[in-house]
């Protein structure tokens, strides 16, 4: 903000400038610490919804993992997991063969895929 009473003013002009009472510096303060908070309040409002979501997706992710850790060894032997891939099976860590239906669907199909038991958006 550009006015009479700042230094460039004076240098420019060669004028002598009385010093601020502290009416006019509190005044300024308080203008620019209103300035701040305004720029800062979305950016704190952004980075409590990013923690908020990364919770809820931490919350999903322990109860898929204390879901699997309730099966016992055969169930979990039938979806093709053992105990020490939960953690990753929960995070989408771990792949493996998907068989396909038919023969021409065989032939289309990738090797491998990463079998996720979390939807992304959670994770």
């Amino acid at each position: 903000m550009f006015t009479a009473r700042t230094e460039t003013a004076a240098y420019a002009y060669g004028a002598r400038i009385a010093p601020l009472s502290t009416v006019e510096v509190e005044a300024e303060a308080r203008r620019l610490r209103a300035v701040a908070v305004a720029q800062l309040a979305p950016k704190a409002l952004q980075g409590l919804k990013l923690l908020i979501a990364k919770l809820n997706a931490w919350r999903v992710q322990r109860a898929a993992m204390e879901e699997l850790y309730g099966l016992d060894d055969a169930m979990l032997r039938d979806i093709g997991l053992s105990r020490s891939q939960i953690p990753a099976a929960v995070t989408g860590g771990v792949s493996r063969p998907v068989l396909a239906s038919n023969e021409n669907a065989a032939a289309e199909q990738s090797v491998a895929q990463v079998v996720r038991l979390v939807p992304r958006h959670a994770a």
